[in-house]
Order: structure tokens, then C-alpha cells, then sequence
């Protein structure tokens, strides 16, 4: 008669199935039953610690906790804790990583090494710290764990989690100290502790150490202290801890002092190498080429000069304000132009005007606006004819990479500020010639007429011949494209607005 269940079979031929079973299957077949336990943990472990499947199984097995695995672990701890995989992580990194506080005491009661290393010369603490494991680390440091030795270059307080409690911070940042160890000292990678939380923007963990005494002064071996990291990784929590730190210094800190040279530090320190990076840069420099708005909010809240100049070999040198023109950032040259009280004039060695005029061609409306009210308010002063030459190369630039707006406004911005309306290009053509390249769609066409209209408003003049004597009347009639969406005519909508704009262009016109 055949058994009615798995339990009903003998203890050898169960234990013969088991050996058949997928791994997988096998540790689900044990959880059903205490029995079941018996005859397949040994099986399990075995060919999961032992064969070479496994990292991933050995990372789930380790989190088990049943008295048969106690048991298993127990009896078979020599064997264990002498293998290890193929990325030397032993049975206590992966009894750490997984936080599992059970089977750590049993391989600690059984003579677990607690300082052995993996091919990165990680220990089981490095693992519960990366993992914020703290149960596990607290035991493996009361166990003696090495907590001076660096592993990969690294301090060990490099490896806290960012959740990890005060409570625990300041018992590790407590026994290095006993053991004689500095946390502000730079290990052979070349940073400090206090340098990884704040690239990594861990402020709790940055205001704990800061707290307990870390040199918010050190410099890593690029001669940088932690404030930089966290300005060119945009971390304004943690970049506020450190300016606060370093304001109540007593020695002080000059914000618009120059820092060391960002060329030829590599990443992840510099995760983003900024064309604008040169030698002689203050911090507001470093952080204007980040373009993040609320890490360069944070450094003129503190005190930093928008005007402060750098020191760049063979060229002229450039200002944070500088930067934010010539980067095309309407955000930044917005908040640099309005914050508290700003200079009366905004000084450049001409990059000012170059980055306007690159603004103005690529239809940067709004750097284009701000530039234009500073001129007005006589706050900078910039080349208005040269602006003219930019201004007409923008109104050919509409496409589907530029908003037809943007477009528009940046013109009407120029004109607002005094620009020649009725400039010329090299072929005599003006801006009303230039827009009357129709053709690309009604919505486009309807920017061009709107732009239109407007400079015939402010005075355009429509009878400005080109070097081949054509009107913008002329013109249109030539450049229109049998394939427009237009209802009608650039011709006749071209008369229509002048017609409609003055009586006298409309009698001219009409004759």
C-alpha cells in the first residue's frame, strides 16, 4: 500500500529524494515540516556553503533561524568558517550582511575569526555597518573586531549606513578613540571619514561626526576638505552642517578664498566634470558649474561674492556671474542677479557679453531678459550693435529644438532694450526680412507674424531694401512654399498687418 504523505517514508529513501530536489525546492520542502527539517537541513547546507552554486543561496540561507540550522551551524562550524566564495566573502560576511544575530553567536562561540577579509579586505564589521546591521556590528565590536585597520583604502566610519543611530555612531567614533585612532585621519585612499558622508549627502551621519569633534578643516589628498564633495554632489543639508562648522570656527573660514584645482580629480569625487572648472576657482564658481540653484542660494546666503574672480592661466579671468551667463542658465543668472544686496555693476572681462550674445542666438529668453534689465538699470554694461548681429541670426532659429516663443521673447527683450530694430545682416537683410522664412507649419508661421507685428508696432521698417533690393514685401512673395498650411499668402498677410498697423503704410502699400 502506498504512503499517504512524505512523512510516511522512510528516513533513507526521504533522504534520497532530498538529494534529487533543486535547491530551491529542497529549502521549501524542509519549512513544511519539523520532520522534514531533520532530514533535509544537513542536505541543504551541505551543497548550499559548500558546492559552488551559491552566493545568492548562501545570502537567503543565512537568514534561517530554526533550531535545526542552529544545530547544523553549530556542529559544522570549523568547516564553514574555513570556506569562502568566489568573492572571498566568508560565512560570517553573509551571517552579517543579513543581520542574522542567532547564527553569528553560534560561529563567535565556535571561534569565528571576526577580522577575516574578503578579496577587498572587508571584515564581517564593514559588512553589518554597510548593511546597517547594528545589532551585528555591535557584537562583532565587542567580539574585537579590527576597527583601525582601513579596508580598500577606506576608514571604517566610511561604511555606516546613513540610518544608523547616534546612539551607535558615537560608540564606534568612542572605540576608535580607545584604540588610539584619529577619525579625522586621511587613510591611504586619500579622504577622511567625514569626506565619504558628505559626498554621499549622509547628514545625520555628517551632523553626528561634526558633533563629535571631526576636522570639518582636513583635506583629502586632492587638498579639499569635505565641504567640496558635498557642494559638487549638490548636498545643500549636509553642505549647510559643514559651512555652519566651519563660520563658528574659531580661526574662521573665507568662503571666497580660492580651492584647489578640480582638473584632475577623478570621479566619483567630481561627478560631473564642468567645462567652467579652472584653476583659481572660489567655491561659488564650483558650484555655479553644477548648475543646481540651491547649493549656489546656500553659498551667497553664506557670505559668497558672485564677483569674486579666478585666477585662469593666459585668459581673462571669470566670476561665478560670469559662469552662470555663459553656461546658459537663466535660473542661475536670475538668482545671482536678485540676491541680496547685489553690486551696483556687474564687472566682466567680457564674457558677459560673449555668453549674452550665445544666449541670444540660441534663444536663451530667459538669460536674454534678466542681462537686458540689468542693462537698463545701467547695472552692466553691454554691446547693443553686437547684440543686433546676434539678435538677426535668432530670427532664423525656429525648429522644434527651441520653443517658437522663446524665440520671440528674446527678441522682444532686445528691443525693449534699445536694439537696432532695422539692423542688417551681411545680404542687407533685416529682421523683418529674416522671419519671413515661412513654410514649416502654421504654428511656426503664426510665431513669425506675431514677432512680426510687434516689431512694426515699435517701428520696423518695412521698406528696408536687401543688397538684391527686396522689401520684406519682395521677400515674402519669394520665399513662400507651395506646401504651407497657411490660409493665405505671406504676401497678403503681410499687407494686411501693415495696413492694419498705420494708414500711411497701408496707403503706400495699396499704390
Amino acid at each position: 500500500m502506498m504512503p499517504l504523505t512524505l512523512s510516511s517514508l522512510p528516513p533513507e529513501v526521504l533522504s534520497a529524494v532530498c538529494e534529487h530536489l533543486p535547491l530551491s525546492d529542497l529549502a521549501r520542502l524542509i519549512r513544511t515540516s519539523k520532520f522534514l527539517a531533520w532530514i533535509g537541513t544537513r542536505l541543504l547546507y551541505d551543497r548550499g556553503f559548500f558546492s559552488t552554486v551559491l552566493p545568492k543561496a548562501r545570502f537567503s540561507i543565512a537568514r534561517l533561524r530554526s533550531q535545526f540550522i542552529l544545530a547544523y551551524f553549530d556542529t559544522n562550524s570549523e568547516k564553514l568558517l574555513a570556506a569562502s566564495d568566489a568573492k572571498g566573502w566568508s560565512i560570517l560576511h553573509h551571517v552579517a550582511a543579513a543581520g542574522n544575530t542567532a547564527l553569528m553567536n553560534v560561529l563567535l562561540k565556535n571561534g569565528a575569526n571576526v577580522s577575516v577579509r574578503n578579496f577587498d579586505g572587508e571584515t564581517p564589521l564593514h559588512t553589518a555597518l554597510d548593511k546597517g546591521k547594528e545589532a551585528i556590528a555591535a557584537r562583532l565590536m565587542d567580539a574585537g573586531a579590527d576597527i583601525l585597520s582601513p579596508a580598500n583604502g577606506r576608514p571604517i566610519l566610511a561604511f555606516v549606513h546613513a540610518n544608523t543611530s547616534q546612539t551607535f555612531v558615537e560608540k564606534l567614533i568612542s572605540a576608535i578613540r580607545d584604540a588610539g585612532g584619529d577619525i579625522s585621519h586621511c587613510t591611504p585612499d586619500g579622504h577622511t571619514a567625514l569626506h565619504y558622508a558628505s559626498r554621499r549627502g549622509y547628514d545625520r551621519l555628517v551632523s553626528i561626526l561634526v558633533a563629535n569633534g571631526a576636522d570639518v578643516f582636513a583635506a583629502n589628498k586632492y587638498g579639499h576638505p569635505p565641504l567640496i564633495s558635498a557642494i559638487l554632489h549638490k548636498r545643500v543639508g549636509v553642505s549647510k552642517t559643514l559651512l555652519r562648522a566651519m563660520k563658528s570656527d574659531p580661526h574662521g573660514y573665507d568662503i571666497n578664498e580660492p580651492i584647489a584645482s578640480l582638473k584632475n580629480v577623478p570621479e566619483p569625487w567630481v561627478p560631473e566634470k564642468s567645462r567652467f572648472y579652472d584653476d583659481g576657482d572660489t567655491l561659488l564658481h564650483s558650484a555655479v558649474g553644477t548648475w543646481s540653484s540651491d547649493t549656489v542660494q546656500l553659498l551667497l546666503d553664506f557670505g559668497a561674492n558672485p564677483l569674486a574672480q579666478n585666477n585662469i592661466r593666459n585668459r581673462e579671468p571669470k566670476t561665478p556671474f560670469d559662469i552662470a551667463v555663459l553656461g546658459r542658465c537663466p535660473e542661475l543668472v536670475i538668482l545671482i542677479a536678485g540676491f541680496k544686496d547685489p553690486p551696483a555693476f556687474w564687472t566682466s572681462n567680457g564674457y558677459i557679453q560673449e555668453g549674452f550674445e550665445t544666449c541670444i542666438r540660441e534663444a536663451y529668453s530667459g538669460t536674454v531678459r534678466v542681462l537686458c534689465e540689468l542693462y537698463m538699470e545701467k547695472k552692466v554694461h553691454l554691446d547693443l550693435a553686437a547684440a543686433a548681429d546676434a539678435m538677426l541670426e535668432t530670427c532664423t532659429y525656429y525648429g522644434d529644438h527651441v520653443p517658437d516663443q522663446d524665440v520671440n521673447d528674446t527678441i522682444t527683450y532686445l528691443v525693449s532694450a534699445g536694439v537696432n530694430i532695422n539692423a542688417q545682416d551681411k545680404s542687407g537683410r533685416t529682421p523683418l526680412h529674416l522671419l519671413c522664412g515661412f513654410g514649416n507649419g502654421e504654428d511656426q508661421d503664426d510665431a513669425r507674424i506675431r514677432l512680426m507685428k510687434y516689431l512694426l508696432n515699435c517701428g520696423a521698417d518695412w521698406r528696408i531694401r536687401d543688397w538684391e533690393g527686396n522689401t520684406v514685401l519682395d521677400t515674402a512673395a519669394k520665399e513662400w512654399e507651395s506646401e504651407s498650411d497657411s490660409l493665405m499668402s505671406p504676401d497678403s498677410v503681410i499687407r494686411h498687418i501693415l495696413s492694419t498697423i498705420s494708414p500711411v503704410a497701408g496707403r503706400l502699400v495699396a499704390e
